[in-house]
This record gives C-alpha cells, sequence and structure tokens, in this order.
C-alpha cells in the first residue's frame, strides 16, 4: 500500500497556496508542529507516534525548503514537473560540512563573558577571558580566531 505522505507535495503538507509568503509559510509550519511534534503524542501508542515523527520530519523539511527563496525558487521548478520533494543538490552532497565552531563546556563560560566584554568595548579583559578559555580548550579554532582578532582591534588602538 503507497504512503498517502509520498503523494502530498509541500504546500499541500503545510496548507498553504503556492503564492504564500514568508510569513505566511512560518504560520502554517507553526500550526503543522503544533499537531504532529513527537512531543505531542510520546506516552502514548508507539505506532502513532512514529507516523507522528514521520509526518513531522516530512513537514520540517517542507518548511526548510519553502522558507528559503532559492530553494523555493529550484523547488517550484521541481514541481512544475511533477517532482514533489527537492531532491538535494549533487555538489551539496558531495561537500563535506566546515568543522564545527564550538567551544568545549569548560571553556564555555569564559568564551561567553569574553563576548559581553567586547560587546562593552572592554578588548583587555575580553583578551585576558579569550586566553582563559583556550586554556581550557586549545584546539578551538574559534576561540583561536576570537583571539586574534581581538589582539588586532587592540594594535589598531595602540596605533
Amino acid at each position: 500500500m503507497a504512503d498517502r505522505l509520498d503523494d502530498l507535495d509541500y504546500y499541500t503538507l503545510l496548507g498553504l497556496e503556492p503564492q504564500a509568503n514568508a510569513d505566511a509559510v512560518r504560520d502554517a509550519f507553526h500550526r503543522f508542529a503544533l499537531k504532529y511534534h513527537p512531543d505531542n503524542h510520546s506516552g502514548g501508542d508507539p505506532t502513532r507516534l512514529a507516523r507522528a515523527t514521520q509526518i513531522f520530519r516530512r513537514g520540517a523539511e517542507a518548511y526548510r525548503v519553502l522558507s528559503s527563496p532559492d530553494s523555493r525558487r529550484r523547488y517550484d521548478e521541481g514541481l512544475a514537473k511533477g517532482d514533489l520533494r527537492l531532491a538535494a543538490e549533487p555538489e551539496a552532497a558531495a561537500r563535506k560540512p566546515a568543522p564545527a565552531q564550538t567551544v568545549n563546556r569548560k571553556a564555555h563560560p569564559f568564551y561567553r563573558k569574553a563576548e559581553q566584554l567586547l560587546a562593552s568595548g572592554d578588548l583587555m579583559n575580553a583578551k585576558l577571558q579569550l586566553k582563559i578559555a583556550l586554556g581550557h580548550d586549545p584546539e578551538s579554532g574559534l576561540l583561536q580566531s576570537k583571539l586574534a582578532h581581538v589582539e588586532e582591534q587592540i594594535a589598531a588602538r595602540k596605533r
């Protein structure tokens, strides 16, 4: 038996007209999520939970595509040819994701404090907080680049 979900385009799934604007897409997805989010089905029948999860994932896919102007344009072109889902771009699938720009749990409070100090213009104390954070996470590219940027700002102020 064919799955009805496979017969729905993204607009139908979210209850939208094809000319819907970004606000309408967001509102439609919000209504959709209230009905199908897996958390709303936990603790009940596992079969219903699995189905809600499947539907929600497809709705989230629809939202991602319809909320991006470029993806939506490509989707609409494919839909005109009868494609109900947007295929991933081959070059996007071949690309490796960029390394995560994160800091570890121990370094995070110092990084957060440095960001606050930078926002207030206190470069010297921000530099100190970043050095402490690097002591906890010396391999973090994010911390290294942020510290280099702060040091450049400090040097520029001295000139």
